[in-house]
């Protein structure tokens, strides 16, 4: 049995859709210099689209910490959360972004609204 891993273009397909999503908390990542930029990093993703819909599996995903915590969540290392988020797009700006070629290019993330089941 092969395990279907995609990337976040995927998500491109769901973009302004009510989705949830749920993941493994592997680590945590600071900003250097912007605390509100601090992220998590959630791995064995999966994304359903609401009220129904085929399941998208992703490898990981990065979520803001702020954002996480504005929905009442503390997430902790090694437990799966489950929550409702919007899937959105942004461009890639400045940082490692330029150094790795990606300057200006899209890419998709959520944006947790509500917590679902919590911690499991």
């Amino acid at each position: 049995m092969s395990s279907v891993i995609r990337r976040r273009e995927d998500l491109r397909l769901l973009e302004g859709t009510e989705v949830e999503v749920s993941g493994r908390v592997k680590e945590f990542r600071r900003h250097e210099l912007r605390r509100d930029l601090d992220s998590v990093l959630l791995v064995s993703v999966h994304t359903t689209p609401i009220p129904m819909g085929e399941t998208i599996f992703l490898s990981h995903i990065f979520v803001l910490v702020r954002q996480l915590k504005k929905i009442g969540c503390v997430p902790t290392q090694g437990k799966r959360i489950s929550f409702e988020a919007v899937v959105y797009s942004y461009r890639r700006l400045g940082g490692k972004a330029i150094d790795r070629g990606l300057y200006n290019t899209e890419d998709y993330g959520v944006k947790p609204t509500r917590l679902t089941s919590g911690f499991q």
